[in-house]
């Protein structure tokens, strides 16, 4: 026997034999057409509502199938069209080639294929593919995982894959909305791809670089019929759509082919019944050539409306070099946009409405050179551009050109730098170039070097602001340079001029002003374009009325360091301010709290400020010495020094080392430190802060000085205070031999003159920032206030005497406070305390009389004037009215002694007036003076003048209640009582209003004074 033989038969007769056989023979059984014929239409009419036909010429589990005659019926209601056929589909593959790392993909196919969608009454036929299944239970929302940056296949693979589409259509049909039917024929697709070996696949663009060959080739052979039917849209044309794709890594040196036709120039289409002609294509043809090492741009070339809007030409030599030579250019370009609108004027209800108008060019624009050094420059022409979307602003472009070259290194791999922070770029330069815009005119020009530096400037004019930024008004005028040896460090200057200037606060528009800005600063970058310090070198800011007044004027120096430790330095920043020009340029809100301060700052107040703010973390810094001159106040040398840390992220501790003001040549002056700490409570005492601070407050001078407004000052007037958290202590002294004012009119008719001496003080305060609101103390029992139970405290505010100009004789002085011998003319003891002041056993002798005041209380409570009251009572003994009377009348009065009571109280003093209670009891009057009040009380006539001739006054008692004034006149009998029966022996005045009582009185004073 044949040893060869003998060998196969010992081999057929082994168990693993037979075992492979019987397999072979099972999988033969099963994945052949015939079964296939069988079991797949029955297996996809069992698990799916659709229904297939066709005869399988392969079905292998390891190399693919092949289906002949396919076609897929979807379910009802649609069962009759497929939604799917074909003449051919083929999946071919090769599964054994995974043992050596190969994924291969032989071929996807689809021959003479139709796609059919139809939508009947809002459904879909491929929707009627699957049978109805339950809802699916919703599942529990897992947490967000980091995004997959690459698939892992941790074998090294290698896959190739081929896909072959021909014949293909594809039909959209529906019987609503507005898109009726849509279908395209013809569609042929055929691609290539093969990959190297790897071992994931990246999820971003590096994963070009696995790829060695691809191939897309899209309608290759002839144009599509496309046929499109809307309510609003007709369009049934042939369209070229050819695009051919092909790199190939794989042969030395590389192979590439790029090339389109896509688009016509005459696309004819019916737009609401109205036909419509546009214009788009895309001509390209580059390719590769092995032979030169070249990729030659034979065309491309983009058509609008039959233009050629982007024409480009050139070629790439030397390819696999490396240094590559390019050159390309723009050849032609010319984009008439007034051609464009008269075809978007035919898509009216298509498009949105545009306005487009005027020329446009890039002819000229290219690049040359090689991958280390090339020369790329860019040419825009533009004249007569118009353009405007609906209702929106409208963009006119009467002409622009913009010259643009530069000198590029591609290969250049270093890291950028601060005085380099632009790639490849090693210069530029742009030639004098302009635009207009909508009015406005800007040119600009400049070069930059890499080894020279940068200097290039811009001028604007005519630029309305209002167009471009909300709330501002005005037209600005600029001019701009910037000049640096590198990026890292520039020099910028610019002159503004702002015409017309306005802007917007709150409901406020300013009136209009003249605005000029002068800036020469550095800017120093640390990183690419890295701000890390603005250096300004010089600031004038002016602003001026519209007639060319000063109104502002700011001068600023200093400097700003960013990043982790902020700091900004003013070194130093000066403001001038004519207080009556600026006036007119600022808005109503502004004007309203600036107009009641006008006579403290004067006509023309200085402001001269050096500071630093910086930043550490979370802790600040903030140091500053502010001068100023406040002509209103007479002020010249006003000065303010701080010192203050802020620690913590939402400022928990403010600790002030310094805080010291003075003025009037060191007379008038502030001090303050401690500390403010926040411990989150609800309602702190010091806006967010417990305090614990001392403060101090006087005027101190050794000689009688002048301070302001006609006011000297000599002596020692203090307040010192403590705060330690709710509660503040201290104390008010004063050892003041001299106060004296007059109104800078003296001597004359209209002098007003006072002068206070020896006033001498020394009043304990204690208050309660904690205090909440009570009861009213000027209600009810108070005895614990007004009674002192025989124990008489030693005054602690004493006042020699008070002297002033006489009130009814010009130039003539007068005691309004007249000392006693060696003792003062007014004392009075006062406690603060509790947020109350107590004041006790006043006493001021006042022509020639003695006035008392007792049962004082002034409640300032929470500081809110709504919650403050005051109440008080007053002995009034002997004083003689004469003396306020002018010579000429004086003699005429017999007697002008006055005894009366005075007792006052008054709730919420923003209002006191309106809630002001007041009761005068006169118990004592001469005849004169009981007549004047008489008058005022009552009309003038024939039957008061004969009581007041015959009646004396007995008592007057005047009260004031809630704005109203009532007013009784007791009088004592005479013989005329027994012809005029006076009733209750009084004449009575009810319900008087202030207003008329007040004016009947200043009526009746006049009266003395004629």
């Amino acid at each position: 026997m044949n040893p060869i033989l003998k060998v196969s038969l010992g081999i057929a007769k082994t168990k693993t034999f037979r075992g492979l056989l019987v397999l072979f023979f099972l999988y033969k059984s099963v994945f052949n057409a015939f079964t296939a014929d069988l079991i797949v239409p029955k297996f996809i009419s069992h698990f799916t509502a659709a229904r297939m036909e066709g005869s399988f010429g392969t079905f292998s589990l390891l190399f693919g199938i092949e289906v002949n005659d396919f076609r897929l019926y979807p379910g009802l209601p649609f069962e009759k069209v497929p939604l799917v056929e074909a003449k051919q589909i083929r999946l071919r593959y090769n599964l054994p080639l995974l043992i050596l790392g190969k994924i291969k993909i032989s071929e996807i196919g689809l021959q003479n294929a139709k796609i059919q969608i139809e939508e009947r009454s809002g459904q879909w036929n491929f929707a009627s593919l699957m049978k109805a299944t339950k809802s699916p239970e919703s599942e529990p929302v897992q947490e967000p995982k980091p995004p997959l940056t690459e698939i892992k296949t941790y074998l090294p693979l290698q896959a190739s894959a081929y896909i072959h589409l021909n014949g293909i259509e594809f039909t959209l049909k529906r019987d609503t909305g507005a898109l009726h039917f849509f279908s395209v024929q013809d569609l042929s697709l055929e691609t290539e791809l093969e990959t190297n070996r790897f071992t994931s696949i990246p999820l971003n663009l590096s994963a070009v670089d696995q790829i060695d060959h691809i191939l897309l080739s899209l309608n290759a052979s002839k144009p599509i019929p496309l046929d499109l039917d809307s309510d609003a849209l007709r369009w049934k044309q042939t369209i070229p759509m050819s695009l051919r794709f092909e790199w190939d890594r794989t042969v030395s040196p590389e192979m590439f082919l790029f090339t389109t036709d896509i688009g016509k120039d005459d696309i004819l289409l019916e737009v609401k019944g109205k036909p419509v002609q546009l214009g788009l294509r895309l001509l390209s043809d580059i390719h590769y050539d092995n032979q030169l090492d070249k990729i030659g741009i034979n065309q491309l070339d983009l058509r609008v409306i039959g233009q050629s809007w982007l024409s480009l030409s050139g070629s790439i030599q030397e390819v696999s070099k490396e240094k590559p030579k390019v050159d390309i250019v723009v050849g032609k370009s010319n984009m008439q946009l007034t051609l464009l609108q008269r075809s978007l004027d035919q898509l009216q209800g298509i498009v949105p409405e545009m306005k487009i108008s005027g020329d446009l060019s890039l002819e000229g624009t290219g690049i040359q050179g090689n991958w280390q050094e090339a020369n790329a420059n860019l040419k825009l022409k533009a004249s007569q551009l118009y353009f405007k979307m609906g209702k929106s602003k409208a963009h006119s472009l009467p002409s622009a050109l913009l010259d643009l070259s530069s000198e590029l290194n591609l290969a250049d791999t270093k890291p950028l730098t601060a005085e380099k922070p632009f790639p490849y770029v090693k210069s530029l330069k742009i030639s004098p170039s302009h635009l207009d815009y909508n009015g406005a005119s800007l040119a600009f020009q400049g070069d930059y070097l890499e080894d020279k530096g940068l200097n290039f400037h811009l001028n604007i004019d005519k630029l309305q602001l209002g167009d471009y930024v909300s709330g501002l008004g005005g037209k600005l005028q600029m001019e701009l340079g910037v000049l640096a040896e590198s990026f890292a460090s520039l020099l910028v200057h610019t002159n503004t001029k702002i015409d017309g200037f306005r802007y917007q606060l709150d409901r406020s528009r300013s009136p209009s002003s003249l605005l000029g800005l002068n800036l020469n600063a550095s800017l120093l970058f640390n990183r690419p374009f890295g701000l890390s310090e603005i250096k300004i070198s010089n600031l004038n800011l002016d602003q001026k009325t519209i007639t060319g007044n000063k109104a502002l004027e700011l001068d600023l120096k200093g400097n700003l360091e960013l990043g982790s430790h902020f700091s900004a330095n003013l070194q130093p920043l000066g403001l001038n301010v004519y207080t009556s020009n600026l006036l007119l340029v600022l808005p109503l809100v502004l004007k309203e709290k600036i107009s009641p301060i006008q006579n403290l700052l004067g006509n023309h107040p200085k402001l001269k400020l050096n500071a630093r703010y910086s930043t550490s973390g979370s802790s600040k810094q903030i140091k500053a010495d502010l001068g100023a001159e406040l002509p209103g106040l007479e002020m010249k040398d006003l000065k303010l020094s701080a010192d203050l840390s802020l620690s913590g992220t939402n400022t928990n501790e403010i600790l002030i080392k310094t805080l010291k003001m003075n003025a009037f040549g060191g007379i008038f002056h502030l001090s303050a430190n401690g500390k403010l700490t926040n411990y989150g409570k609800p309602k702190p005492p010091l806006g967010p802060y417990f305090g614990n601070l001392d403060l101090k407050f006087g005027l101190t001078s050794p000689t009688k000085q002048y301070l302001a407004k006609g006011l000297s000052f000599h002596g020692d007037l203090g307040l010192d205070l403590t705060i330690r958290d709710y509660d503040i202590n201290g104390e008010l002294h004063s050892k003041v031999p001299t106060i004296s004012y007059n109104n800078q009119k003296c001597p004359g008719e209209q002098c007003q003159a006072y002068l206070l001496e020896d006033v001498v003080a020394k009043i304990p305060i204690q208050h309660n920032l904690a205090h909440s609101h009570e009861d009213s103390l000027i209600v009810g029992d108070k005895s614990i206030f007004i009674k002192n139970y025989g124990r008489n405290h030693p005054p602690n505010l004493t006042i020699g005497q008070v002297l002033g100009t006489h009130p009814s004789i010009a130039n003539l002085p007068f005691e309004y406070v007249k000392r006693q011998k060696d003792t003062p003319g007014l004392t009075a003891f006062i406690e603060y305390k509790e947020n109350y002041a107590n004041i006790e056993s006043l006493r001021s002798y006042s022509l020639d009389g003695l006035v008392l005041g007792k049962n004082m209380v002034f409640n300032l409570g929470n500081l809110d004037p709504k919650s403050m009251e005051f109440r008080g009572n007053f002995l009034i003994r002997d004083i003689d009215l004469k003396q306020l009377m002018a010579p000429k009348v004086r003699d005429k009065i017999d007697d002008g002694k006055l005894k009366a009571d005075l007792n006052i109280s008054v709730r919420d003093l923003s209002e006191p007036v309106a809630n002001l209670d007041l009761f005068f009891s006169i118990f004592q009057i001469g005849r004169d003076f009981g007549k004047s009040a008489l008058n005022v009380i009552s009309p003038q006539n024939f039957l008061i003048d004969r009581i007041t001739d015959s009646y004396s006054i007995n008592k007057i008692d005047v009260s004031l209640s809630k704005g109203l004034v009532y007013a009784d006149v007791y009088f004592n009998r005479s013989l005329l009582s027994l012809l005029i029966n006076l009733e209750d022996g009084k004449i009575s005045q009810q319900r008087m209003p202030l207003a008329n009582f007040l004016k009947r009185a200043q009526s009746e004073i006049q009266t003395y004074q004629e």
